[in-house]
């Protein structure tokens, strides 16, 4: 018997843990007729039968693939059966993935001591096969106990559960990675994508700014992301509340697509409020993560983001921020990369203000008072990125 405090929990255990027959299908793979003998038998229990479809709680699907994957165990390639099923992910990517993030807690969740441990032993360690399978060599290289490894490999694995069944692994050399965040230093090994990947490699700019924004502020922001939908480009934001937020809502509302790029892993929330707002970026548009559903939410995640938002990215606008916002980490990482920064004219006026009169004076930074200015500036400096990185006009599809 469940228990349920409100109406918002129930409706998240709802989206999480109900599956319909067609999703309940897919993750046991086999057919119809033979889930209803089953049913009949009473080895599995719907939650609820109608005409109109039938409901199954997603941990008594799991119990019966599990209980179907051990009747036939001499089949499988992973021992346990334990892996999710992803409809959009090889078993192999999936092994290959949950080996790479069981390093994190070995190096402090290092992204850099990790992936340079990977370049170095990546002949020495088939990272397609599964880390309690090898425990012995991988313990020998990383200078760990072999249950340590095999217990966090365990509970990494665990975690991927978490995962929605059409989510996606996409890693660097992939077709659907990212080409302008693969030109940069800030390229994760491996992305999470949870809703339309069609949306990854158009052109995106950001729209970043203040969490504490000014009524005005919100309106530009949400203007700004209209507009630029209009010119079918890609809205690019953070998910945070304030600008992040105005200028996903911007697009939303009207019908133009944006691409939400995470702190946290796919299956976290935060801010708790933009819940519903990330679900329905995640159903209609893009959600981006370089955080496995392992992974801690640490501070030094939401920098990180701001690295790979700027590189997935032609350009970042600052529409407000204070003089310590995280919208001025953005800024360093589009002039490091090689990007446009915009900063409108009326933040450069505020005496208030210092950060922008020195970003002002980098390479590659632009004041703007009108969306138009924005626009043309933008389009010069697409046509000399264009010459170096062979990609199509910016205007033409």
């Amino acid at each position: 018997m469940f228990n349920f405090k409100n109406t918002k929990e129930l409706k998240n255990f709802l989206y999480d843990e109900i599956l319909i027959a067609s999703e309940a299908l897919i993750i046991l793979g086999i057919t119809s007729q033979r889930l209803h003998q089953f049913i009949k038998s009473g080895r599995i229990e719907p939650i609820k039968k109608t005409k109109a479809g039938t409901l199954y709680l997603k941990s008594e699907i799991y119990e019966l693939k599990n209980e179907l994957d051990h009747n036939t165990s001499g089949k499988q390639i992973i021992k346990n059966n334990t892996y999710p099923y992803l409809n959009n992910v090889s078993q192999e990517r999936l092994i290959e993935c949950v080996n790479y993030f069981s390093l994190y807690p070995f190096f402090n969740s290092s992204p850099k001591k990790i992936e340079n441990f990977y370049l170095q032993y990546k002949q020495e360690i088939d990272f397609k096969i599964p880390f309690n399978e090898q425990e012995k060599n991988v313990s020998s290289l990383l200078l760990k106990d072999s249950e340590d490894i095999k217990k966090v490999y365990e509970k990494v694995l665990k975690s991927f559960h978490k995962l929605d069944s059409n989510d996606h692994i996409i890693k660097r050399g992939d077709s659907y990675y990212p080409k302008l965040l693969d030109l940069t230093e800030e390229a994760p090994r491996f992305l999470f994508m949870r809703g339309n990947i069609n949306l990854i490699n158009q052109h995106c700019i950001s729209v970043v700014g203040t969490r504490n924004p000014t009524l005005d502020g919100e309106k530009k922001a949400n203007s700004l992301a209209s507009f630029l939908g209009k010119r079918e480009m890609v809205v690019t934001s953070g998910l945070a509340k304030g600008i992040d937020t105005a200028a996903h809502k911007g697009a939303l509302q009207n019908n133009f697509e944006t691409i939400g790029v995470l702190g946290t892993p796919l299956n976290r929330y935060y801010p708790k409020e933009n819940e519903y707002l990330q679900r329905d970026i995640g159903t209609h548009n893009l959600l981006i993560s370089q955080f496995s559903p392992s992974s801690t939410i640490h501070r030094w995640n939401f920098p990180m983001r701001n690295g790979v938002m700027s590189g997935l990215s032609l350009a970042t606008v600052i529409i407000e921020a204070g003089e310590t916002s995280g919208s001025l980490i953005q800024a360093n990482y589009a002039i490091k990369q090689g990007r446009v920064v915009f900063i409108p004219q009326s933040a450069l006026d505020n005496s208030d203000l210092n950060w922008p009169k020195k970003y002002i004076e980098k390479d590659g930074v632009y004041t703007f008072s009108k969306i138009s200015e924005l626009i043309n500036t933008l389009e010069d400096f697409y046509n000399k990125f264009n010459t170096i990185n062979h990609q199509d006009s910016l205007f033409e599809r």
